[in-house]
């Protein structure tokens, strides 16, 4: 049996969907808006920012399964998936910045966010396997 997603994480899973949608359009449709200076007209400037807008539409359709399924495991498994992106997104950050910046102090709050998620959601789990 599946466990169902609680309340405060479907919330959760459901402010990624939408961030996730609005990040995907600002990174392949107007990255010129949001991030001054680029001017996208370099082939590895179009291709770095819209494959970063596929990834994080790939994303938001895996949270989108999970919510729809309402499945806590699949939630959290795509949670952690994200976790994972997120600290590499860091890395690349302060390697490419030589130092930290809005963006990874950003994607660590994030990152930290959805791993508390993912606790919860996994302690859920386990509950309703102890009482089954």
């Amino acid at each position: 049996m599946t466990s169902p997603i609680p309340t405060r994480a479907k919330l959760f899973g459901w402010l990624l969907v939408l961030a996730g949608c609005f990040f995907a359009y600002v990174y392949a449709v107007t990255p010129g808006s949001f991030f001054p200076g680029v001017t996208v007209e370099s082939f590895s400037e179009r291709f770095g920012l819209y494959s970063t807008g596929v990834r994080i539409l790939g994303s938001v359709l895996g949270i989108l399964v999970a919510l729809l399924l309402n499945n806590a495991a699949l939630l959290a498994l795509m949670l952690l998936t994200r976790i994972f992106i997120e600290l590499g997104d860091v890395v690349i950050g302060l390697v490419l910045n030589g130092g930290p910046d809005a963006n990874t102090v950003t994607l660590l709050a994030l990152a930290a966010a959805e791993l508390y998620m993912t606790i919860f959601l996994v302690a859920r789990i386990r509950a309703a396997d102890r009482q089954a």
